[in-house]
This record gives structure tokens, sequence and C-alpha cells, in this order.
């Protein structure tokens, strides 16, 4: 029977984990992969805060979508908010030469005595297999002080780099993260909930050691005293842990905020439309593991499986208030200049008037990041009526389409700039 539903939300990290964990101060790089819910994030965060208690540097950099752009600028975020400067002014390396320049600046700048830590989270969602060589190239020439931890849901890394990096690669896999019978035991009891022999036996059936259902039961079972039905998908499980029995405030704030990668007080609060937006995230990280605070002590971000979740939620908001959202996202993303983030939330919700203005605040900069193939498809999506309301941006796509050199579309544009100027010549 649970006697303290509040000691659920404690760090597990076993003998053997730390263990498993401690050669990552040895090698260049640290390969951490495993399915979603086994504690990779955990687990390495764990080590790293150890790390940074006896005087090493700690950069972390999450990866929320498959663009390059937005990638290298948490990756610059990171280092920019350990002071250093190595990185400013550079884009992310696009051919070998640029980054052989990155590799021997990076080198430089990191090498010494003191150590260094780059933790690269969530790595399978970049999908971008020169990040992965270049990943390779540099754990190949790092500095002894210098060490690359990377997690993922999917093996990356090509199988002549693992045979070249040798001695300097480190991984860790679904096996090394998996709790045995006595880590079970151990965790539950620091949990403050009490098992019988066969509740322990059902966990490490259904459960095979998965640290995130592991937890789901034991919320469950301090809940209402009872573990989930076996055979439940891992999402209808989340659910009926720790969402059914939520208030109906927090599970729209869940909706709403759930579709963000990244949030701090402020934005939640002008997002949902809440003014006590503070007291909702406070009860949700005080009650469960899955909302975190970042290390910037400001920002905020879901566990996947809750972002999951959460975006099965909000998809069955009525299309009228799913719309609002997006807009809310979209101006709150403007207002901070993050145009990016911008542009797709104002496209998700159609609102191409808004889209526009966006790409002409940003005077196209933006585009740069963007695959000709990918504008050309958010173009074709875009009514003709739309742009021509915003002559402006067409300028700035001209401007794209001609460095691209997708001349038949510039001319394109320019008809419709020619259309848009006549009807409102002044």
């Amino acid at each position: 029977m649970a006697r303290n539903r509040q000691n659920l939300n404690i760090i597990y990290i076993s003998d053997r984990m730390r263990e498993t964990l401690r050669p990552i101060a040895s090698c260049a790089l640290t390969a951490v992969v495993a399915p979603m819910g086994y504690g990779k994030t955990t687990a390495v965060r764990w080590f790293l805060a150890e790390q940074a208690k006896a005087g090493a540097v700690v950069l972390q950099a999450s990866i929320y979508s498959d663009n390059r752009s937005i990638f290298w600028k948490s990756v610059q975020k990171a280092f920019a908010a350990a002071g250093l400067t190595v990185l400013e002014g550079y884009d992310c390396p696009a051919d070998a030469s640029g980054a052989a320049l990155l590799l021997e600046d990076l080198c430089a700048a990191l090498g010494g005595k003191t150590p260094y830590y780059l933790f690269l989270d969530d790595f399978h969602l970049l999908g971008d297999e020169r990040v992965a060589q270049f990943l390779c190239r540099l754990a190949y020439r790092l500095p002894e002080n210098v060490h690359l931890i990377v997690a993922s849901r999917n093996r990356f890394l090509p199988g002549e780099q693992v045979v070249r990096l040798g001695r300097r690669l480190h991984r860790i896999e679904a096996d090394g993260l998996r709790l045995n019978r006595e880590e079970l035991l151990a965790y539950t009891h620091r949990c403050g909930v009490e098992i019988t022999a066969a509740q322990a036996e059902s966990l490490l059936r259904s459960c095979e050691g998965w640290f995130s259902a592991v937890y789901l039961n034991l919320h469950a079972l301090a809940e209402r005293g009872s573990l989930l039905q076996p055979g439940s998908d891992i999402y209808a499980m989340f659910t009926a842990a720790m969402l059914e029995s939520l208030p109906e405030k927090t599970r729209g704030f869940l909706a709403v905020m759930g579709l963000a990668d990244e949030f701090t007080v402020e934005m939640a609060r002008a997002v949902t439309a809440l003014p006590d937006a503070e007291e909702v995230l406070r009860a949700l990280t005080q009650q469960n593991a899955f909302v975190t605070r970042l290390p910037d002590g400001v920002s905020f971000r879901f566990h996947h499986m809750m972002k999951e979740c959460a975006e099965r939620l909000f998809a069955q908001l009525p299309a009228a208030r799913q719309t609002e959202v997006w807009q809310r996202y979209g101006r709150w993303y403007a207002q901070k200049a993050q145009y990016l983030h911008a542009l797709q939330a104002f496209e998700h919700c159609g609102d191409h008037d808004a889209a526009l203005a966006v790409i002409e605040a940003d005077a196209g900069d933006l585009l740069a990041s963007l695959s000709p193939a990918e504008l050309l498809q958010r173009l074709d999506r875009c009514p003709v009526e739309a742009l021509q309301r915003h002559p402006l941006a067409i300028l700035v796509l001209m401007r794209r389409m001609f460095t691209w050199q997708q001349i038949p579309k510039m001319m394109e544009l320019k008809a419709l700039l020619e259309a848009a100027v006549a009807q409102h010549p002044e």
C-alpha cells in the first residue's frame, strides 16, 4: 500500500547505473541509445550534476525537431550560457571545409584542464546523418578534457565510426538502463511504496525493467491502490495514471502547452490566458517527474511521453480553440523575434497574412534555414490574395528564389508583385 505519494518524484540511480555512467568521464563520445521512457535523460543529467559539483563545465542542448537551424541555435545558446564565445558568428557547417574549420576552433577553445561535457538530448528527432558524421569527427579530435554525450531513441553511429573511435567511444543501451529485480524493489522502497512479492513479480513481467512503466504503475498504485492493467500501450497507461485524475484546468493547460518545445511562466500565461498559470505549473512539477525545469532556472519542458499525450488532448479540442491557441503561439514567438517558430505557428492555423507579416519582419533571414523544396511547398499553400496583400513579403521571397536559382517561381512572384502594386499604387 502506498505510504507517501510525494516520494514518487525522487531520482533513483542504482549502484550498477553509477558504474555504467562512470566511463563517460574518460571517453570522448558516449552514445546513450534506448527507447522512450528508459531514463536516458534522467541518468545523464544526474551524472552531469555530479560532475558540475566537482568543477566541470556542463553544456546541455535539447533537440525538438529536424530543423538544423533551430538545433544549431540551441547549441549556440548552451555555449553562450557557459560563457563560451567560440560559436558566435558560426553557421551550422554545411560542407566539409566549414566543418573542418569549426572542429579546429572548437578544439582550440575547449582544450585545457577544465573538464567540459556537452550533452545533446533527443538526437533521434534531428535525423540528419551529416550531423552524426560531424559528431564522430569531433569526438575523434576532442582534447582529453572534453566529453560529448548524445542520447537518442535510435542508433545513430555509422558502423565504420564505431570501429574507428574504439576506446574513445562508450555505449549505453537499453539493457544497461533496465531495472532488475533488486533495483526495482530498492526503487519502490525509496519512493515510499511497499509492494507485495506478487506485485513485484507482476511489475517485472509486465514492465521488463522499463523505468517509466514502473513509475506509472507505482503512481497508479499510490492513486488507486492497484497496478495498471497488463497489455496497455504506454500512452493509454500514461493517460490512466497521470492525466485522468487531474482537474479540468490542468488538463487544459497540458493540452495547450504540450505544443511548445520549451516554455516559461510568462509564455504559459500568454498562450493559455490563465492568470494562475504559474500555480498550475508549480503543482505539475511537484506531482510528477514528467515536467522538468531546465538548467536556466526559468524554462520548462515536458517529457516526450507527457508531450505526446498532451498533443492528443489538444487534437480533441474544438477547431476554433485550436486556431486561437496557434494564433497566441504565433503572436508570442513573433514578439520575441523567434520568427521561425512564429511562422510555423501561423501556418498551423492557416493565418497566411500573419505568416507573411513574419517574413516581412524578419526580412527573410529565417528563410535561409529552409530548403528550397520546403519553401516552395509553403508558397504553394499560400493563397494568391494573401500574397498580394503583402508586397514586401513578395520581394523577400523573390530574393530567396533568385538565390536558389528558382527563376520560374521568381517570375511568377514578380507578376504577383506588379499586380499588387497596380491595385495599391500608394
